[in-house]
């Protein structure tokens, strides 16, 4: 019998072959929605809230969160802050906030223009493998890519998607009671400046680009989040309902209150 982890996160490298399964036109459509500029902690808050719902058996459907964050520097449950360079973009600016998360891996960037792909996904059956939903998150990214043109590759040593040997999507997740969360962060046009100030991924040295670098303009990230939604389908074998806003359900939620509860 499978048991299921405490809070795992995941930093590995597993050889995992995917192929699409079909689509599961009996198992509850994925919600998925656009949320904007969401700060990172209420975006935390916002997907411990769906981790309870699906973990205690409240929610159908698994959930993709679309959305970027302020800057902020995030850190995996065994990462070394002393891969954080500075704290500060430039002298007499603010310092960027450091968070320590559930995730597996070490310190990245998240800012404006980077889109963030929160996957809080129920693990069932066969599918109780962590390895493969990273390979899934990945996939879904590389086929995108491929779509506008550009080989994106994986490494052995290290999650995430390269093109031409420069970083362009970060991945770091957790999971607990089969229920995964966190994601992955995809340079569409962040401020590249900031990964000058870590060690990327604990990567000393580390080139990183972003699609506004590869396409020389970037497409605005809602537009960017919808054209992932037909790709999440085929990847992941299940309907996926899209919201231009927060998902249905999530349209009300406070995060003020979620933090009261």
């Amino acid at each position: 019998m499978n048991s299921a982890p405490s809070w795992a996160p995941w930093s590995g490298r597993r050889r995992c072959i995917l192929s699409d399964p079909p689509v599961a036109h009996d198992a509850p459509a994925a919600l998925a929605g656009f949320l904007g500029r969401v700060p990172f902690g209420e975006a935390w808050e916002l997907q411990r809230k769906i981790w309870r719902g699906l973990a205690e058996g409240r929610s159908g459907g698994d959930v993709f969160l679309f959305l970027e964050h302020g800057p902020v520097f995030t850190l995996g449950t065994g990462g070394s802050e002393a891969h954080i360079v500075s704290r500060r973009l430039s002298a007499g600016e603010a310092e960027v906030p450091v968070v320590r998360v559930n995730r597996g891996g070490e310190v990245t960037f998240h800012g404006p223009g980077q889109l963030m792909m929160y996957a809080i996904c129920r693990l069932t059956g066969s599918g109780r493998d962590v390895h493969a939903h990273c390979r899934r998150l990945e996939e879904v990214f590389l086929r995108y890519l491929s779509g506008a043109g550009f080989e994106a590759r994986r490494r052995e040593d290290m999650p995430g998607l390269w093109v031409e040997g420069e970083k362009i999507l970060s991945l770091g997740v957790g999971a607990r009671r089969w229920v995964t969360m966190h994601g992955v962060a995809f340079n569409v046009a962040p401020d590249l400046r900031y990964f000058g100030r870590i060690h990327p991924c604990g990567e000393v040295g580390a080139r990183v680009t972003s699609l506004e670098r590869l396409l020389g303009k970037a497409p605005p990230l809602r537009e960017v989040a919808g054209a992932l939604i037909p790709i999440c389908r085929e990847v992941f074998g299940r309907e996926v309902i899209w919201s231009e806003g927060a998902p249905e359900g999530l349209a009300s939620w406070d995060p003020a209150e979620e933090r009261s509860a």
